[in-house]
């Protein structure tokens, strides 16, 4: 399967990641830890300092599963914000609807989630929601609609997920959510250098 034109396997491989969360790119790196198109025993050349924040970007993007213009307005609205600018831009995607599906429990992946918003799955406050880059504000009621197949798909996969994140708080019934305050910085868990991504844009 491809994301944004490029096969998922060669983008986990490039950036020695798996951010997609699926397992079979875990035993992917585990069989080709080298990069694509590069051998098995090649040396490993020392990375520019551009390279190595051009590789934290990707990873930062990959994991929340935005094209480049579109991260690249959560970096620009993360410039402006007070404080931390790496925080903000942490923060941003971690308060995108997709992003809360997916730590609701109702997907096994943020993209899966991504495509549970797109066709129009997910309600917020009551009315549909189609934007996977839709912010939503403590507050916010979530709710998962669909077949009962859906909901039987949704409440396996909350299951293998276990508890949601302490800035959600999920109704009894499962397919319900409430957005009951602002992510933190480090509920986004990113295994990587958020400031080399803020250092890259602002070259």
């Amino acid at each position: 399967m491809t994301l944004h034109g490029r096969p998922r396997g060669k983008i986990a491989r490039a950036l020695g990641l798996n951010v997609f969360g699926n397992p079979k790119y875990d035993r992917l790196l585990e069989r080709k830890p080298h990069g694509p198109g590069r051998a098995p025993k090649a040396r490993s050349r020392k990375r520019s300092d551009f390279a190595v924040q051009l590789l934290e970007k990707q990873k930062l993007r990959y994991t929340y599963g935005f094209g480049e213009k579109q991260f690249r307005r959560f970096v620009e609205e993360a410039l402006t914000a007070p404080g931390s600018t790496g925080d903000a831009l942490l923060v941003a995607l971690e308060s995108t609807l997709a992003n809360a599906v997916w730590r609701s429990g109702w997907a096994a992946s943020r993209l899966a989630a991504r495509q549970l918003v797109v066709h129009g799955h997910v309600l917020v406050d009551g009315r549909r929601a189609d934007r996977p880059s839709m912010r939503v504000r403590p507050g916010a009621n979530l709710e998962l609609r669909g077949t009962q197949d859906l909901a039987t798909r949704a409440r396996a996969a909350i299951e293998r997920r276990g508890p949601a994140p302490a800035w959600l708080e999920r109704g009894e019934d499962g397919l319900e959510a409430r957005v009951v305050s602002r992510p933190a910085p480090a509920d986004a868990a990113f295994p990587g250098a958020v400031q080399l991504v803020v250092e890259y844009y602002a070259r």
